[in-house]
């Protein structure tokens, strides 16, 4: 069984598109995400700490570690995951 190729002229059309509002509004909101994104990254580490000297907590150095290691698992996964899905599903 042989495939047969089509051949059209969408990426050159889709190439001389202007740039307009749409892409603008895009662009900001994935830069929102980026920092957004970075802020949590930020506050996790931040958090830790406040953890270690929580008098209600009493979190260990051991409780410390094993939560920020949940953290980055949790993140690498959901990231693992939720790519295949989207990809899966169509962005």
């Amino acid at each position: 069984m042989t495939a047969d190729i089509v051949e059209t002229d969408i990426p050159a059309r889709l190439d001389r598109l202007p740039w307009g509002r749409f892409h603008t509004l895009a662009v900001a909101a994935l830069g929102v995400t980026w920092i957004l994104d970075g802020l949590e990254v930020t506050l996790a580490g931040s958090v830790a700490g406040a953890l270690r000297q929580s008098a209600i907590m009493q979190f260990s150095g051991l409780d410390v570690a094993m939560a920020g290691s949940v953290y980055i698992t949790g993140a690498v996964l959901g990231a693992l995951f939720f790519g295949w899905l989207t990809d899966r599903l169509g962005r």
